[in-house]
C-alpha cells in the first residue's frame, strides 16, 4: 500500500465509521444506510446459495449508483445489457437509502444491495463471492478499496456517464494527490463531455482511456417524459388555471426559498395571471406548514395537492380542478414532479443555492425554459442550456424576480427558450448506445456482440 492508502485505511475510514454512528441516531438516512449494510453478505450469501449455477460467470457484470441520480445514468444500460443476454448476472449496489426502493425493485438486476464499507476486507469478500467480470461505477463514485480489490483480480474497471465539474473538491490540493493514487486503474472512462473526460485524464486515467459518450441519462429522462401526456390524470387538476402563466418550482430546499418566495410574492401580486406550485424536495408537514403560513402572511391563497384528488366514480383516484383564484399549490406528496413540469409554463429546478442544481432535463423535454440558482457547475446540462439561452441562472432574489418577470410578459420568448432548452436533451440522445459500443469495443469478451441499432427497437 501506497502513503495515500495507508491513510485512507488507517485514518480516513475509522473516522468516518465513527462519524457516521455518531450522527446516526439524529440522522435517518445516516441510520438506514449503516443497517442496510449490516444486511448486505447476508443478503449475498443466500443469494449464492439459492443460484449456485450464477458463481463466476464469464460476462457477470457489478454496477455500483449512490443515489437516485447515478441509479437513472446506469438503467439504460442495464436494460440493454439484459436484452442482450437475459442469462447475464448483473448486480447493482448502492450508498444512499434514497435509491434502495427503486434499486431493489429493477428488474433488469439479478441482486441489489448497499455497497458495504469500504474496507480492504469488505470489498475482497464482495469481488470473492460475486466474481464479476467487469465493473462499472455510475458517474463519480469511486471507492478506493472497491477499485484495489477488483484489480488485484484482474477485474476491469469502468466509470459510465462519468462526469467531474470544474469545480470538484476532487481536482484541487491533496484531495487530487490521493485520487490520482487509485484513479490510474481505471481501464475506461465514458465521460458525458469532452471537459469531464480531460479532468478524469489530470487525475491520472490514461487519455487512450477517457472517451466522450454523452449521459445516459438523456434517453432515460427523454423516456420517461414522453410517457407524460398533457392529459395525463396527474396533469389534469391544473387544468382550472386556464389563461395564467403558470411556474413549478421543483426540488426546492430551504436555501432556494429564501431567495424564491419573495420573488413569487412579488410577481403574484404583480400579474394577476401568474400562478406557481411548490415542490418540496422532502414534502415533511413541518415544510408543508411552513410553505404555507409563508403564502397566507402574503395574503396568496394557496391548495394542497392532496387537496385535489378524491375517489372517481370509477373507484380510482380522481382529481378536481385548481379553483381559479387559487394562486398557488403546494405539492405535498411524492411522485408527481413530472406531471407537475408538464403542466407548467416556466420552471425553477431546486438544489442550487445549496449543494447543486438537481435535474434540469425534466422539465426540459417538455420544451420549457428553466431556472435555477448559482451552484450548477456540477450539471452539465444546466451549463449547456444556460449556454444556449434555454436557462436562467439566477444569484439572488431581486434577479429571480427580473428574470421570470420577462418571461411572464413575453409568450414568444418564453417559447424560443423553451425550444433551446428542449433542443440540448433531443442533441444528447443516444448516449446509452454509445456507452455500450464503447464497453464491447474494450471488454468484447464480457459484454458480447452488440445488437443493430434496429434491433434495439
Amino acid at each position: 500500500m501506497n502513503l495515500w492508502e495507508i491513510s485512507y485505511n488507517c485514518f480516513g475510514l475509522p473516522a468516518t465509521r465513527l462519524g457516521a454512528r455518531l450522527i446516526a441516531p439524529f440522522n435517518r438516512k445516516v441510520a438506514l444506510g449503516l443497517a442496510g449494510r449490516r444486511k448486505t453478505f447476508p443478503e449475498i450469501e443466500n443469494y449464492c446459495a439459492r443460484f449456485p449455477e450464477k458463481r463466476a460467470p464469464e460476462n457477470g457484470i457489478l454496477f455500483h449508483a449512490t443515489s437516485v441520480g447515478e441509479y437513472l445514468q446506469a438503467l439504460p444500460l442495464l436494460e440493454e445489457l439484459k436484452a442482450m443476454d437475459q442469462g447475464r448476472p448483473l448486480y447493482l449496489s448502492f450508498f444512499s437509502p434514497s435509491v434502495e426502493k427503486q434499486a431493489r425493485s429493477c428488474r433488469f438486476v439479478d441482486i441489489a444491495f448497499y455497497l458495504p464499507e469500504d474496507t480492504r476486507a469488505n470489498m475482497q469478500k464482495l469481488i470473492e463471492r460475486l466474481a464479476p467480470a467487469l465493473v462499472v461505477v455510475s458517474k463519480f463514485d469511486i471507492w478506493p478499496n472497491l477499485i484495489a480489490a477488483a484489480s488485484e483480480k484482474g477485474i476491469p474497471l469502468a466509470v459510465t456517464a462519468a462526469t467531474l465539474s470544474p469545480d470538484s473538491g476532487r481536482l484541487k490540493g491533496p484531495a487530487a494527490a490521493f485520487h490520482k493514487s487509485f484513479y490510474d486503474k481505471l481501464s475506461l472512462v465514458c465521460a458525458i463531455s469532452a471537459g469531464d473526460a480531460a479532468n478524469y485524464a489530470r487525475l491520472g486515467v490514461k487519455e487512450e482511456n477517457c472517451l466522450v459518450t454523452g449521459d445516459t441519462r438523456f434517453d432515460q429522462t427523454f423516456r420517461r417524459a414522453s410517457k407524460v401526456s398533457p392529459d395525463d390524470p396527474l396533469v389534469l387538476p391544473f387544468a382550472g388555471w386556464k389563461d395564467t402563466v403558470r411556474l413549478a418550482c421543483g426540488s426546492i430546499w430551504p436555501a432556494d426559498e429564501e431567495h424564491l418566495l419573495p420573488a413569487l410574492s412579488g410577481l403574484a401580486h404583480k400579474y394577476d395571471n401568474f400562478r406557481f406550485i411548490l415542490v418540496p424536495h422532502e414534502p415533511s408537514r413541518k415544510h408543508i406548514d411552513s410553505l404555507s403560513h409563508f403564502l397566507a402572511r402574503q395574503g396568496l391563497s394557496c391548495e394542497l395537492y392532496s387537496s385535489l384528488s378524491g375517489p372517481a366514480e370509477s373507484g380510482r383516484e380522481g382529481f378536481r380542478e385548481v379553483g381559479g383564484e387559487t394562486r398557488a399549490v403546494i405539492v405535498d406528496r411524492m411522485g408527481v414532479l413530472a406531471a407537475v413540469y408538464r403542466a407548467s409554463d416556466l420552471v425553477y429546478v431546486g438544489g442550487s443555492f445549496s449543494t447543486g442544481v438537481h435535474n434540469v432535463m425534466e422539465p426540459a423535454c417538455f420544451g420549457i425554459p428553466v431556472f435555477f440558482g448559482p451552484r450548477h457547475l456540477n450539471s452539465y446540462e444546466a451549463r449547456l442550456m444556460a449556454e444556449r439561452g434555454g436557462a436562467f441562472p439566477v444569484s439572488e432574489s431581486r434577479e429571480c424576480y427580473e428574470k421570470i418577470s420577462c418571461l411572464i410578459e413575453d409568450q414568444e420568448k418564453r417559447r424560443q427558450a423553451g425550444e433551446k432548452a428542449r433542443e440540448v436533451v433531443v442533441g444528447n440522445l443516444g448516449a446509452t448506445g454509445r456507452t455500450i459500443a464503447a464497453l464491447a469495443a474494450r471488454f468484447p469478451r464480457v459484454i458480447g456482440k452488440i445488437r443493430e441499432e434496429g434491433d434495439r427497437k
